[in-house]
């Protein structure tokens, strides 16, 4: 093939330079039709030009934007949740159903271009179609291209459904050189017939395999055990296909819908068995939770607690937009907000609701935070500040009475309260205590920490993120020292800064995936910790002093972590989700590899 602006790109051989061309064309054609669909009879080398496809749009040039491939979903053997959780795996997103795919990517503008392979040897090619497929042609900003073998339904009902669409059949010679096909022929075999193979290379190379027949469902045994060492896209689709015996199936088959984007990325069966478990319900069967909690040993965590939307007694706080840990009088608890602004009080395992604050605002919370004296303030999606429950009284009798704004922590409460009024264009987005104060962050990347100094509320504002600010977490140093503030953005940065000095200038985290959620914590002869969720799903605990990062990813979106510490020192990790919230214990060292 021709250099592109000065890059030679690797022939996709066989002759299929006509082909290759015309599908480069496409994707930097803003006219073009935004569904591209490949088809062609058995070996045609359909999945031989995807894969040349994909490698030209990895390698760097000018105009890789134009071109670039974002995500692949080979759908071989696979139904149509895992077909979500494929494609949200490689956006970078988190997704448990067709609609909440489509909702992330229609509200990310950026141009993205999706190949879905063999959908005809997908489990549930019709529901693809019309649950996955059409959704996203939806999306003006979405180009896919959709694999699919001449004259299976669902290449027919493809093409029926979407009426403008580029159709490439690659059995039909005009995409494919005849010249350079015969010459790719002989250097492969010099005894080949290229004249009676033209032009379907796989007919010399190796003929397309089959996949194998998956086994029949009706037989798979559903226990615990059973499900964690089987194939993640059989048993997805197997009560995808059967949700009568999946509701028989109780905890355990909801467990494994809840979490089963982790369940399917997921390579070892330890892995899959700690993931299920933490998706699975604390009061569910104990026959059910043993085989998962054995097989899980291997892994860097244990889990504590689980409650779930469905579960009966286990303590489901209703859906989690923050969390936080509280301080003074809610000192051992975790405050946990929600959609209507209240916070409920959790026991450290988030396996108790002990109590409830109740907010003058019913607006769901962005961030819940609780100062140093036991005031809790949460940050509303509008930006606005408010106070939930009532205010402690740090000054008692008629010195309250006479001297009502002397006292700092009014001062600073009120500062709080007050600076969405000062902000000039930017919009408050999260918030964090501080050992002596309270940060906010905005939508321009400014984090703004307010500060006691004495009596009087020190505010200090930094520029730390390129576009909004969506975490914040401070942590107390030993001694004297000030504090440390963990702030994360959109920008997939986690930056380091401590008020009224300079910000640390590299990142302590960088990832391609917005930061959802920060929380740090220490103790008296305890290492500093940090949990970070990520928008992608991914949950990680760092210690701070011993450099160690362990990696969980639950399966649901992510909406707030919240790093503790027991009685006795034990760090817990409580994790809230839109119908579950789980706490684990994070172990750097496993007990036992069996793997």
């Amino acid at each position: 093939m021709p250099d592109t602006k000065g890059l030679r790109l690797r022939r996709p051989g066989a002759g299929r330079e006509p082909a290759a061309s015309a599908l480069l064309g496409w994707l930097a054609d803003a006219r073009a039709p935004r569904l591209c669909v490949l088809t062609g009879p058995s070996n045609a080398g359909k999945s031989h030009l995807l894969a040349w496809l994909v490698e030209h749009g990895d390698t760097p040039s000018e105009d890789t934007g134009d071109r670039r491939v974002h995500a692949v979903a080979p759908l071989a053997g696979v139904g149509l949740r895992g077909a979500v959780w494929l494609a949200a795996d490689h956006l970078g997103l988190a997704a448990r159903a067709p609609g909440e795919l489509c909702t992330a990517v229609a509200e990310d503008k950026r141009r993205t271009v999706l190949v879905l392979c063999d959908l005809h040897h997908s489990r549930a090619p019709d529901a693809i179609v019309d649950q996955l497929i059409r959704p996203l042609l939806r999306c003006g900003h979405v180009k896919l291209v959709v694999e699919s073998r001449t004259g299976a339904p669902c290449t027919d009902q493809l093409l029926g459904h979407v009426r403008q669409s580029a159709v490439m059949d690659l059995g039909r010679p005009r995409w494919t050189d005849h010249d350079g096909f015969r010459r790719w022929a002989l250097a492969v075999d010099p005894a080949a017939e290229p004249e009676r193979l033209y032009p379907l290379p796989g007919l010399l190379v190796r003929p397309e395999q089959q996949p194998a027949t998956p086994p029949d469902d009706d037989l798979l045994p559903f226990t615990a055990e059973s499900v964690v060492r089987a194939d993640p896209h059989a048993v997805t689709a197997w009560l995808d296909q059967r949700p009568t015996t999946a509701e028989r199936a109780s905890d355990l088959g909801r467990a494994w819908l809840r979490a089963g984007q982790s369940l399917c990325a997921a390579d070892a069966a330890s892995t899959r068995a700690l993931t299920l478990l933490a998706a699975l319900d604390s009061n569910a069967a104990a026959d059910v939770r043993r085989p998962l909690h054995d097989m899980a040993r291997p892994e860097p965590w244990r889990v504590v607690h689980t409650s779930t939307r469905e579960g009966t007694g286990s303590g489901w706080p209703g859906p989690v937009t923050a969390l936080c840990a509280g301080a003074a009088r809610h000192a051992g608890q975790v405050l946990c907000a929600g959609h209507l602004g209240d916070v409920r009080l959790l026991d450290r395992a988030g396996s108790t609701v002990t109590g409830r604050l109740t907010s003058s605002r019913n607006r769901p919370a962005a961030a819940v935070l609780c100062l140093t004296d036991g005031t809790v303030v949460a940050v509303d999606d509008f930006g606005g500040v408010s106070l939930v429950g009532e205010a402690p009284r740090n000054r008692e009798g008629l010195q309250a009475l006479l001297e009502p704004d002397t006292d700092r922590w009014t001062q600073l409460r009120q500062a709080a309260l007050t600076l969405p009024e000062r902000m000039a264009a930017a919009t408050l987005t999260t918030a964090a205590s501080l050992p002596d104060g309270a940060a906010f962050g905005d939508s321009s990347g400014h984090v703004h920490a307010l500060s006691l100094k004495g009596d009087d509320v020190e505010p200090t504002s930094r520029m730390l993120h390129d576009g909004p600010v969506t975490a914040l977490a401070g942590l107390a140093l030993e001694g004297a020292g000030p504090a440390l503030l963990y702030s994360g953005g959109v920008d997939g940065r986690v930056r380091v800064w401590s008020p009224g000095a300079p910000p640390m200038p590299e990142p302590l985290l960088h990832r391609p995936s917005s930061v959802v959620d920060l929380s740090a914590s220490t103790g008296e002869g305890h290492s500093a910790e940090l949990a970070v969720a990520w928008a992608d799903g991914l949950v990680q605990y760092v210690d701070l002093v011993g450099g160690v990062t362990l990696p969980f990813r639950p399966g649901p979106p992510v909406r707030a972590v919240c790093c503790v510490r027991t009685g006795t020192g034990e760090p817990r990790i409580v994790i809230g989700m839109d119908d579950c919230v789980t706490t684990l214990v994070p172990h750097p060292r496993p007990a036992h590899d069996d793997h």
